[in-house]
């Protein structure tokens, strides 16, 4: 029973260990550097009208959108919108790319530190289980917030790295 306790409370502290070492890496990132927010790239707001060219005059974008008809023998009734921060929103969008980038970038070194420091260097197995826990999930949010960005071959080469890292602190930690 003594020995059950004891191993309750490793896995405990390991996975304790891993999301907070994720959470701790996540609100880093937060805290050093600011993400893009909308309202700094766009000021105005999309107005709704009903009429396409007072829109394109006054230099915004028409969108269209199909409402369902209320009744039975309705016809379908198109709506729109006029959008006037559609170059900012484009802005704000190319910056949201270069944040994702970054915060990508910096969590997934963090994660892959975390990793290999967990299994190569830390001896107690619930604090390196939880360090190297916490730097897969690291990886995990970094590539999350970058992946639909990513073309293939990145997706390809990056995945095919840590699977490399992973295989490797196996055979390192659990090969003996």
């Amino acid at each position: 029973m003594v020995l059950q306790v004891s191993n309750l409370k490793r896995m405990i502290l390991g996975i304790s260990i891993a999301i907070v070492l994720v959470l701790f890496i996540g609100y880093g990132i937060n805290t050093f550097y600011d993400d893009p927010e909308y309202n700094d790239f766009c000021t105005r707001k999309a107005i709704p009208t009903f009429n396409e060219s007072d829109c394109l005059a006054e230099g915004g974008e028409w969108s269209v959108y199909p409402k369902p008809a209320r009744g039975v023998g309705e016809e379908l009734i198109i709506e729109g919108y006029c959008n006037q921060d559609f170059t900012c929103s484009e802005e704000y969008l190319v910056a949201r790319e270069e944040y994702n980038k970054k915060v990508f970038i910096f969590a997934v070194v963090a994660g892959l530190i975390a990793v290999i420091l967990g299994g190569a260097v830390l001896h107690l197995e619930s604090v390196s289980s939880g360090i190297m826990g916490g730097g897969v999930l690291s990886i995990i949010y970094g590539t999350l917030r970058y992946w639909g960005d990513l073309g293939d071959i990145w997706r390809f080469i990056i995945l095919g790295i840590v699977l490399a890292v992973l295989i490797w602190i196996g055979y390192k930690k659990f090969g003996k």
